[in-house]
């Protein structure tokens, strides 16, 4: 094979299953390779280091729309795997009576791990599965791995391995455009595992992740404690399922939209309020106050994203009150400059969703180490511009309250083909920033989002030791042709 950066040729008995396409054949990638076995690595393709057939890498399958919402159960889908771990508020929840007719075929156990199996940029993610929670449905776009014992590879350290540079490199040049969508088929078992023939630095490799892990655990059950929620989407239709009336004098807006006066949450606000410590105030009169700022982002156009490294952040790139650590679009200096008087994202800043479907309301603060960032028009940046009187944590833990989020859904109308909040977001009542409650609340929240940053800071770590020497050679994105 001979190669410049624009093109390569190779002879034809070099062909792998009839496969035509230029990527698949990247020369860089068995650059990278070599250098990664002349470093230190031994590399075991994917397909070895797990159980045979079946057993070992499983699609999960397509369960019918009128199933969704059926119960709490995660119907896992590609966007429900983040930061190694299915996202507390999965979009679709399904029913028992489905999970009891899967689970002989998917057989979910713990320590399997998850995969991203078609998408586009999201293709090769992975979580694991704790022990407690193995009850859910994989989606036929999910892939279910499990570890042959015989590989003495464990699932922790195949974990960080899948997730660095080197492999999610290999995945792109293995994922294909199938019609409207991208797929990897049954070529991840190709995947090249880096594996350092250091013994000690994968044994520190699994015990770091399983520290990581169970600090996930920990910290969203505080996060949900100090929410009052369990973290999932709530339902978007009103509570009220049959009819109710409303006076014509107690219309707002021109809005005849039902849900907007469901009387359920009115009653429910009402009591929340009454019983409450202190008194709630709508979001704008935080705003007129001069205590928060509240912006709508910007669209760059297909055609910036890949220009570079920074993150532009999108709806799907919230998770868990925080920003994903593998945000899908970056874009360059240039864009950056061009947008950041209006777009750009600062520490402590409240990102919430205002356009999509399920994924209205949800939020996430953005830390130092999410900068610098720009953010889509399809998000409302929220600021404090006042922290001592009006905590950011705090006004993340209130965003999250059940009964905000439910104030929000009634206020989420559908736009053509999306649903948007709009500045609808403003009328949404939230409890008032000058109780001695918030501020403890405040400061809880603080807390824990600086272990979060912590727990990310130690999954680059865990990661950083299991990456060859590479990423000169595979820095970027493929781009060859045939010649």
């Amino acid at each position: 094979m001979s190669h410049t950066h624009l093109s390569f040729s190779m002879a034809r008995t070099a062909l792998a299953d009839r496969i035509l396409i230029p990527k698949f054949y990247d020369p860089d990638l068995q650059k990278a390779a070599d250098l990664a076995r002349d470093s230190g690595f031994t590399l075991r393709p994917l397909g070895e280091v797990l159980l045979d057939g079946d057993a070992g890498s499983h699609l999960g399958q397509w369960i019918p729309r009128e199933e969704y919402g059926g119960g709490d159960i995660p119907y896992v889908r590609t966007t429900d795997i983040s930061n190694w771990r299915i996202r507390p508020d999965f979009k679709k929840g399904v029913g028992t009576h489905v999970l009891d007719r899967v689970t002989l075929r998917q057989d979910v156990r713990a320590d399997d791990l998850l995969m991203v199996a078609h998408g586009s940029y999201l293709i090769g993610t992975v979580a694991i599965v704790p022990a407690a929670e193995t009850r859910m449905v994989l989606s036929d776009h999910v892939f279910r791995l499990r570890v042959d014992p015989k590989s003495k590879v464990h699932p922790y350290f195949l974990l960080a391995a899948l997730s660095t540079a080197f492999v999610r490199r290999q995945v792109r040049a293995r994922q294909f455009s199938a019609d409207i969508i991208d797929k990897i088929g049954d070529r991840h078992l190709g995947l090249l595992v880096p594996i350092p023939n250091d013994a000690g630095v994968v044994a520190r490799t699994v015990e770091r992740v399983r520290g990581i892990v169970t600090e996930q655990t920990d910290l969203r059950a505080r996060m949900a404690s100090a929410a009052n929620t369990d973290l999932r989407i709530l339902p978007e239709r009103a509570g009220s399922r049959y009819a109710f009336s409303v006076r014509r004098r107690d219309l707002r807006e021109r809005i005849l939209i039902p849900k907007y006066y469901d009387p359920l949450l009115e009653a429910d606000l009402a009591r929340t309020v009454k019983e409450g410590s202190h008194p709630w105030v709508p979001l704008g009169d935080l705003v007129s106050k001069g205590m928060l700022s509240a912006q709508t982002g910007i669209e760059v156009g297909k055609m910036a994203y890949g220009t570079g490294d920074i993150p532009f952040i999108r709806t799907s790139d919230l998770v868990d009150w925080e920003i994903r650590r593998d945000v899908t679009q970056g874009v360059g200096e240039a864009v950056y400059e061009r947008h950041k008087a209006r777009a750009a994202v600062a520490e402590n800043d409240i990102l919430l969703v205002r356009d999509g479907t399920y994924l209205v309301g949800a939020s996430a603060l953005a830390g130092k180490h999410d900068l610098p960032a720009l953010f889509c028009g399809g998000i409302f940046r929220l600021r404090s511009l006042d922290p001592e009187r009006l905590s950011p944590f705090a006004l993340l833990a209130f965003l999250n309250l059940p009964i905000v989020r439910r104030q929000m859904r009634a206020r989420q109308f559908t736009r053509d083909v999306i649903d948007t909040l709009g500045w609808r977001l403003l009328e949404v009542l939230v409890p008032s920033p000058s109780s001695r409650q918030t501020r403890e609340l405040g400061e809880q929240v603080a807390g824990l989002m600086e272990r979060k940053a912590r727990v990310q800071k130690e999954t680059d770590e865990a990661i950083a030791p299991l990456e060859p020497p590479t990423l000169p050679i595979l820095r970027g994105r493929p781009g060859w042709s045939m010649r």
